[in-house]
Formats: structure tokens, C-alpha cells, sequence
């Protein structure tokens, strides 16, 4: 049963209606995502479903039935595996079971290396044939609450999360304190500034890898700087929930606002977790999460702050840093995501001294710029550089937004506080009292 690509443009137009057998209705705006991304996609290398709460490779001769049926455009094909018939939906991206009606959420990975994944929720449960048409509604492939602009599958991951009270044993399960892991990641985490601000270690969580693992190795071979670095991801408790199930689903540029180096998914080197950790949601309890990963940089070129790029510039480059020595920022492209960004470790922790990044929320464009008046700021950023010539690229960063508006006077003095200490601010304040 194969289908070409006259029937799928014309069901984008039709109306949407329940499918024989109580299936779900596809409205055509989910429809015509589903057709765009079918027509951008290159031939597929890999088809990955989720199985047993990860992705799982599409093995044996189906991978080539299904590559020649995507490479004829034909949005479905009915293919068997294991013994059994399946349907293959490229553009809902689902495998359909021909005896049971049970849907599995479809991926894969074409031959450049860019991924296509369904929308957060869709890998979360499998559907029978009887669901409810309701309840498919509200898992579209869209996985956007229109109410709030926020992915409801990161939403329902972390309500899981919470609710198992270990994020899924088989996701991530936690460590030992004991554990010889657990005590690497958590020095790692403390040793550069984090204890110094009080933070306090609730949790390390291993993330389980399969598939992913495989993507970035392959990954690792193609590029031709394919050493893999560590860095770690700061997000939403609910983001950082998604990322653990099902892989990355969105950037978390927004959150970096004006100081975003382009449109993609932005992680800080190893010995800076605090630059995350301020892109990071603390729940009601205080408690945040930092994702330590490993991720293939490749080639990268730099991308000035506020840049909207979205994408490497020619095919010279990979991916993006803020500066080529000594970044603060590894930027990782979108297409790219989840196959050169590898979660390893999630440490979960509280700061009662941790200032999130406000990012360009409706919030912090109502923000009063600051009062005119004498600004000593510059004169004491000055001091501090023959201090800690090491921390000024960021106070430099942060100053810039004071300015413009973006954040509060208390809130750049706090962050100052914390990131420098008063130690030196002690120091520097001495010394401008005597001249």
C-alpha cells in the first residue's frame, strides 16, 4: 500500500476527518508541517522508532524498502519487520501496526546528517486504534498549547518526571553518592564558582543513550574535527525532562534573549556550569537542572550576539562559538542537535545565589532603562579586569544589557556580587576610595 504525493497534496487541502476505525484526525495545518518537512528531508540513512522509552534503529531489509519508498515521495509505505506488517507514515511521522492499529512515533536521520523527530509529545505513549479521537486531537504533531506557546510534551515529561520521582529508572537513573561518576560530575560541577555560590548537589542522573549514542558516533566519524568536547545544557525543568525521554525538540536560544549567539541550541564548556545554570528554571522547591553532554564541534565560525543566523554560514563550518579562543558558548545547530550533542548526566541542584538569564520575555522589555546619573560602572569593570581578566567578556556582557534596559541595577549588582565574589569587589572598592 504506497501512496504518492498527488493523494498527500491533495488530503493537506481537505478537511480534517476522523480516520475508519476511530484513528486520529489530522488537521491540515499538522498535515502540511508534515508535507514540508517530508519535501526538505534528503534521503534517510536511518529510520528510528520509540521503543521500551527510547529511540531504536529500523533494522534489515526494511531500511532499504523504506529509503527507496521516501526517495519515490511516496508519504506511505507498508513494510514488515520482525515478522510482522507495518504502515509507515512519513508524514505523521508514525509506524502503524497492520493487526492492532498501535501507533510508534517515527524518526530518522537523513544522509547530511540533519534529524527529523515528531513533535515532544508524539513518542511519549503508543495509541490503539480505539483512542479517542479527543485524545488524538490533543496530541497533534504540533505539540503547542496555544494558550501559553509552550511545548505540551516537555510539560507532560517533567509532570512524568516528577511523578515516577526518579525521571524514569530506565531514562535516567540516579547515582550513588558513592558512585565514582557521580563524584566526577559533581566536582566538575562545584569546582568552578558553583559551591562558591552556595550551590548544593540534589541528584546525578545518568542518562541512558542506545540509538543516540550510535548517531553521534557516526556523527564523530563524518565530521572532519570530530573530537567530542564536554559541555553542559541549561534549560527548563520541563525542557531538560523532554531532553532525558526523547531527545532535544528546541533551543534554548530564547532564553538568552538579545545575547544569543544565533538561533541555536547554545552550551557553555566544562569549566563554566554557571553560564547554563543561569539559563536554568528552578521548580517550587528551588531545585534547577544542568545537563552535562558531550558534543561535536566540528568547525565552528563566530556569531556576534543578538544574530538571528540559524544556520553555518557556508560549508566550511559546523556549528558557532561566541569567540574562537577561549568561548564562553558552544552553539550547536538545530538540524544538528541530536546528533552531536550527546546527554550524559543530569545534576540536579539548588542556588539560593543563582540569577537566571531573563532572555527576551514580555517581562524584561517592560524593564525601565537605568536612571541617568554618573555611571562608576565602567571604571570599576576597568579595576576589576586587572583582577580577574578572565571574567570580563561576561560582566562586559551583562554591563551592556544594565544598559540597554534588560536588566534591573539590583539584579546586574547581584549577578556582579556572584560571579566576581566580594573578595575582589572588596578589593577594588579600596582601592577607588584612596584615589
Amino acid at each position: 500500500m504506497d501512496f504518492s504525493s498527488g493523494d498527500v497534496k491533495a488530503a493537506v487541502m481537505r478537511p480534517a476527518v476522523p480516520l475508519a476505525g476511530g484513528g486520529d484526525a489530522v488537521g491540515p495545518s499538522a498535515l502540511l508541517r508534515g508535507w514540508r518537512e517530508f519535501r526538505r528531508s534528503a534521503a534517510p540513512a536511518r529510520f528510528l522508532c520509540f521503543e521500551d522509552g527510547g529511540w531504536a534503529d529500523v533494522t534489515g531489509e526494511a531500511v532499504g524498502q523504506l529509503r527507496r519508498a521516501f526517495q519515490d515521495r511516496r508519504a506511505m509505505a507498508e513494510v514488515a519487520c520482525g515478522g510482522r506488517a507495518y504502515l509507515f507514515d512519513f508524514l505523521r511521522m508514525v509506524r502503524i501496526d497492520a493487526a492492532t492499529g498501535e501507533e510508534t512515533a517515527l524518526a530518522w536521520i537523513d544522509d547530511r546528517g540533519a534529524c527529523f523527530f515528531p513533535a515532544p509529545d508524539c513518542g511519549s505513549r503508543k495509541r490503539r486504534r480505539d483512542d479517542a479521537p479527543g485524545e488524538a486531537e490533543a496530541e497533534s504533531s504540533s505539540g503547542v498549547d496555544e494558550r501559553s506557546g509552550e511545548s505540551r510534551g516537555a510539560e507532560d515529561a517533567a509532570k512524568r518526571m516528577k511523578a515516577s520521582g526518579a525521571w524514569g529508572k530506565s531514562a535516567a537513573p540516579r547515582l550513588e553518592d558513592s558512585d565514582k561518576y557521580y563524584q566526577v560530575v559533581s566536582k566538575l560541577f562545584l569546582s568552578y564558582g558553583m559551591a562558591s555560590r552556595g550551590a548544593a548537589i540534589t541528584a546525578v542522573r545518568k542518562v541512558g543513550q542506545g540509538a543516540r549514542a550510535r548517531a553521534f558516533q557516526q556523527q564523530g566519524q563524518l565530521l572532519a574535527a570530530g573530537t567530542p568536547k564536554f559541555a553542559w545544557y541549561g534549560a527548563s525543568a520541563e525542557d531538560v525532562a523532554a531532553v532525558v525521554e526523547r531527545g532535544f525538540s528546541r533551543t534554548n536560544a530564547p532564553r538568552l534573549g538579545g545575547r544569543k549567539h544565533g538561533d541555536g541550541l547554545h552550551l557553555s564548556p566544562p569549566q563554566c556550569p554557571y553560564t547554563s545554570a543561569m539559563l536554568a528554571k528552578a521548580d517550587g522547591s528551588g531545585e534547577a537542572h544542568i545537563v552535562l553532554c558531550r558534543v561535536l564541534m566540528g568547525r565552528p565560525e563566530v556569531v556576534q550576539a543578538g544574530s538571528s543566523q540559524s544556520r553555518p554560514s557556508s560549508g566550511a563550518y559546523d556549528s558557532a562559538v561566541d569567540k574562537l579562543e577561549n568561548p564562553q558558548w558552544y552553539v550547536v545547530w538545530s538540524k544538528d542537535m541530536n546528533t552531536r550533542v550527546l546527554p550524559e548526566y543530569v545534576v540536579s541542584f539548588k542556588c539560593p545565589k543563582l540569577h537566571p538569564i531573563q532572555g527576551s520575555s514580555e517581562a524584561t522589555s517592560k524593564l525601565k532603562k537605568p536612571s541617568p546619573g554618573r555611571d562608576m560602572f565602567p571604571t570599576l569593570l576597568a579595576e576589576i579586569k586587572q583582577l580577574v581578566p578572565d571574567k570580563c567578556d561576561i560582566l562586559q556582557e551583562y554591563y551592556s544589557n544594565f544598559k540597554m534596559g534588560q536588566i534591573k541595577k539590583d539584579q546586574f549588582i547581584r549577578f556582579l556580587r556572584g560571579y566576581i565574589g566580594d573578595k575582589v569587589l572588596t578589593t577594588v572598592a579600596t582601592k577607588l576610595r584612596r584615589c
